[in-house]
């Protein structure tokens, strides 16, 4: 009977040890969002995308891999490898492609995403370096046979030229529909004065695939404009269907005029992962590209939910001529969940292109708090498994010591 005893207390210590590094590897923090996908209105041999955001806490790298299940596992391709590295406290989004085969019946398909974090296999890790965590997304894809042809524009612009420049247009069309598509774009530039048109432009280059977004540039040369203001009627078209119909205005100036250069190269966080309450350092890195200093200022806001939460300035800060400089600001997020930080820099009547990132706020763990942690990514991660350890032993220390109580009652 002590002998059968011992060995049960071997096989529970066992258990207990593999309860423990579970825990500490599910740590690491690794997070997907959102938590589904659905593809609607995929043409069969047809093609569909979307976006997912991967996030880790972990301070160290995490070697993964991404794989699906369900009826329509052949289907998807990915931006990465599927397996990758997922780098030390950072997301990274990971694009989702889907391709029906041409034979496949009309109907909803539904399955599972998973990136599972990739175990150790170091000969001294024993038997915890079996074990291995991930996170899944579900998904939902309705193959269809009814072509939809439909695309938005927006954020057309037009920049402000010198004479016998190039006069540049931008916009960014969408293709909401499930075929490819060539959209039709037609400029009739204006003299601002009344003049009449001065210049017309008929553009169809650019082919957009199903669900995806592309920025169509435009370039007008050779411009023969002369110095003066202008006004661009810019027209988006489907076959013969109007689209979209805006008016931009933009000024020819005298060759030399635009010496005011400059560009925001990004938006970073001094943390990604963040309890509510804590404050968030977010830098944008400015670049002027221009032969006279500038001042600059970074204005932005604090998205969740498509809801602003929060407006950001940062200080204003002189720029010298080919320099880069950080405009610092800071926001305390009150509540938890996921946001989006996104702006621009401002510049001598000027404005960049938005830049955005992403900060996720947790709970702060009491537990935690009492240790004297406050980074949701550094030694409270160590908490579950103390946690679990110090359980372990009290059970195991009770198993034995009643063990040997019967044994003793019974001699």
């Amino acid at each position: 009977m002590s002998h059968w005893t011992l060995e049960k207390a071997k096989i529970f210590l066992a258990v207990i040890f593999l309860i423990s590094f579970s825990v500490n590897v599910s740590s690491a923090g690794i997070g997907l969002s959102p938590v589904s996908v659905r593809f609607e209105d995929v043409l069969k041999d047809g093609y569909a995308e979307k976006s997912v955001l991967l996030s880790t806490s972990s301070t160290e790298p995490i070697e993964c891999i991404v794989t699906a299940t369900g009826p329509a596992r052949e289907w998807f391709n990915y931006s990465t490898e599927k397996r990758f590295t997922l780098n030390p406290r950072s997301h990274q989004p990971l694009k989702i492609m889907v391709s029906p085969p041409s034979d496949t019946p009309n109907g909803v398909y539904e399955g599972y995403i998973s990136v599972v974090i990739l175990p150790k296999t170091s000969p001294d890790e024993g038997v915890g370096s079996a074990v291995s965590t991930g996170v899944s997304l579900k998904y939902y894809i309705e193959v269809s046979d009814v072509e939809k042809r439909e695309y938005v524009i927006s954020d057309t612009s037009v920049r402000d030229t010198e004479e016998k420049m190039p006069i540049e247009f931008s916009t960014v069309a969408e293709n909401i529909g499930n075929v490819l598509l060539r959209p039709k774009i037609h400029i009739d530039i204006s003299d601002a004065e009344g003049g009449g048109v001065v210049k017309s432009i008929d553009y169809s280059d650019s082919v957009i695939l199903p669900t995806t977004r592309q920025t169509i540039a435009i370039k007008v040369s050779p411009n023969d404009l002369p110095i003066g203001k202008y006004t661009a009627k810019f027209i988006a078209y489907l076959d013969q269907e109007l689209v979209s119909e805006q008016e931009l205005g933009f000024e020819v100036l005298e060759k030399g005029s635009l010496r005011i250069q400059g560009r925001l190269e990004q938006v970073s966080l001094n943390k990604i992962w963040v309890y509510a309450g804590e404050i968030v350092e977010i830098t944008a890195s400015f670049q002027n590209d221009g032969v006279l200093s500038t001042s600059a200022v970074f204005k932005g806001k604090a998205t969740m939910d498509d809801e602003v939460v929060a407006l950001i300035e940062s200080d204003e800060v002189d720029v010298p001529a080919g320099e880069r400089a950080n405009l610092t600001a800071h926001f305390t997020p009150k509540r938890t969940g996921r946001y989006v930080i996104s702006g621009k820099a401002y510049f001598t009547k000027k404005i960049t292109s938005e830049k955005s990132t992403i900060l996720n706020v947790i709970e702060k763990d009491e537990t935690a708090a009492l240790a004297g942690t406050g980074n949701p990514s550094s030694g409270s991660e160590l908490i579950p498994l103390a946690a679990v350890a110090l359980v372990a032993s009290i059970v195991i220390g009770l198993f034995i010591w009643k063990t040997k109580k019967k044994s003793k009652e019974r001699a």
